[in-house]
């Protein structure tokens, strides 16, 4: 009790901090050696400025060692392998007292090298550095808002935990005024090894050495614990956001980016040699110049003709730090054609995330309108939409995902006469990752359907050229392109779990049970509805023969019953059916 000032005594809550560090190639009389493992776990809580009350170390038979010791905080014990060179640790404490920080000091007091006095420099030379694999985990029931406020609870947390990333280096940490940023070299040994790196940066003659961007740490970016980009998966995500719906626009000139501090997707737009005028509206300062420093090659524009070393200098880009939501808002009000946007694109927090700006971001009707009415008239609006669903999802109203269902009815209220949504596996999340492009008008879709050659030649005519001669996209071509043109099965299970299900699921999935249905043969053309658009001709044909039944059965009942055929403006689940069937494609139908 003298130790405690009663009023500034911390809440006790049932919670903590635990830090795991195994050491391997440590020299074996250090590990076989009571004294100097007492000192040295003695020295770990001093530094760590945590109370060490006592401690008791054993030595074992034939060798090893075994020591504990018991901390105002909580804990700290070690075991020893001396004929193996390796040592196991564990660190825990309660409170919140950043922990992270003792592991470089575990790692610099106990991964003692290995002797190397009287070998030959032959023998020398198979000598291994100490390598160390620790983990970091919260423990415990701490309150609501110490969980999510803490960082480490979020992706970072998960990264820092997993036993299979062999390599965990801090690059930065910086506190803006807005939120944290983080940014680590990672090596997963699923993937990759440390021996391998090292030899690619130690061993010239080496097949390592040779192909050294094989053998990088992937480096990784965290806003406030949560992952954004990572070096391995730069191009397949950020090419993924912005080419397909930049394609889906004939002539994009001027581009409006919400967030996208990396300065990444600004890159992508660049490319396009038909822009003219780049408008990046990214809150935070700090997370560009953090990623200019030590994500260079994310804003890296110096292979392409015509641009800057930099993408932040290139004269088509404007950057301006400040609040996206309140700049359309403002910017909407002000009715200047000459403000319009062909494409905006929204490369900020993932709707998942239940955090008031994200929630700004999807689920805001003003700001929505705000960006309907930014658009010109042929304007296209981009949006990822996080984790994708699997087969056993839920509607998205009935989960995390809600904040996604209600962004696409907006989508569709607002007036969107097109929508597309599709899936790419490799954006470096760890699951399929979702995208979004809606159309102020249908035209976008025949864009969007366009074969494989058609693709290909767009993508030939719009690059700008580079330097070095290599071709400027990395990932996105016109096969990927086709990949993307239907929704995934799994998205066709998700809205078809909406209660109640939407008129689309019932007439695709529903067995009717009338004749005429399997010999209709009813041509597109015949439902006024463009063939690019087209591709389950069954299924019009369907639709078709039973409004005619309908209409003939109607004839000779008192009160004809009425198909609802509204919900074919809403983004149609099925994978064979144009996802954005628009009002015209059902004059029709309505008829």
């Amino acid at each position: 009790q003298a130790m405690v000032d009663d009023d500034k005594e911390e809440e006790h809550v049932p919670a903590g901090q635990h830090l795991l560090v195994d050491i391997k190639n440590v020299d074996a009389e250090f590990l076989d050696c009571e004294n100097c493992l007492a000192q040295a776990m003695v020295d770990v809580a001093y530094d760590s400025d945590l109370t060490l009350l006592s401690y008791h170390c054993h030595s074992l038979q034939p060798m090893g060692v075994s020591c504990v010791g018991v901390l105002l905080e909580s804990h700290i014990s070690l075991h020893t392998w001396p004929s193996e060179g390796v040592i196991t640790l564990d660190l825990f404490t309660c409170g919140e007292k950043p922990l992270l920080p003792s592991r470089y000091t575990i790692e610099k007091l106990f991964g003692i090298p290995q002797q190397t006095t009287g070998m030959s420099e032959e023998d020398a030379k198979y000598i291994e550095e100490p390598v160390s694999l620790w983990m970091y985990k919260s423990r415990g029931f701490p309150s609501d808002e110490v969980e999510e406020e803490n960082p480490l609870n979020k992706d970072i947390g998960e990264y820092l935990m997993n036993k299979f990333i062999e390599y965990k280096e801090e690059v930065a940490s910086v506190e803006t005024d807005f939120q944290r940023i983080d940014v680590y070299d990672l090596i997963d040994v699923r993937f990759n090894n440390l021996k391998s790196f090292r030899t690619s940066l130690s061993q010239a003659d080496s097949y390592e050495a040779a192909n050294p961007q094989s053998y990088l740490p992937d480096r990784v970016l965290f806003l406030d614990g949560i992952m954004q980009s990572t070096r391995i998966a730069d191009e397949a995500y950020h090419e993924t956001l912005v080419h397909p719906g930049m394609f889906a626009h004939k002539d994009p000139k001027r581009v409006a980016i919400i967030g996208g501090g990396e300065c990444a997707t600004l890159r992508e737009v660049l490319k396009h040699r038909t822009v003219e005028h780049v408008k990046m509206i990214e809150i935070d300062g700090g997370v560009v110049e953090v990623s200019k420093e030590f994500l260079p090659s994310w804003s890296d524009c110096s292979d392409l003709r015509g641009s800057t070393p930099s993408c932040t200098d290139d004269p088509r880009a404007d950057i301006r730090y400040e609040d996206a939501i309140a700049w359309f808002e403002a910017n909407s009000s002000k009715g200047e054609k000459s403000d319009l946007f062909d494409v905006i694109i929204s490369d900020a927090l993932d709707p998942q995330e239940d955090v008031p700006f994200a929630n700004g971001l999807y689920n805001d009707s003003t700001y929505s309108k705000s960006l309907f009415d930014s658009l010109a008239d042929d304007g296209v609006l981009i949006f990822q939409l996080g984790r994708s669903p699997v087969f056993v999802d839920p509607a998205d109203e009935m989960s995390k995902s809600r904040t996604r269902a209600l962004l696409l009815n907006s989508m569709i209220e607002l007036g969107y006469q097109a929508m597309h949504i599709y899936v790419e596996g490799h954006a470096g999340f760890g699951s399929p990752w979702a995208f979004l492009i809606a159309c102020k008008k249908s035209d976008c879709s025949h864009q969007w359907n366009a074969n494989q050659a058609q693709i290909e030649k767009e993508i030939h005519r719009r690059m700008l050229r580079t330097y070095s001669g290599t071709k400027p996209l990395k990932y996105f071509d016109g096969a990927i392109m086709m990949g993307y043109q239907k929704p995934t099965r799994a998205w066709e299970q998700t809205i078809c779990r909406r209660s109640p299900a939407p008129d689309d699921c019932i007439l695709a999935t529903k067995k009717i049970r009338i004749p005429e249905l399997a010999n209709a043969q009813l041509p597109p053309s015949s439902l006024n509805i463009a063939e690019s658009l087209v591709t389950n001709v069954e299924f019009v044909s369907s639709v078709a023969a039973l409004v005619n039944y309908t209409v003939e059965m109607g004839s000779q009942v008192e009160n004809p019953p009425k198909l609802n055929f509204s919900s074919a403006l809403k983004p149609v689940a099925h994978r064979n059916i144009p996802y954005g069937v628009h009002t015209s494609n059902l004059k029709f139908l309505k008829k």
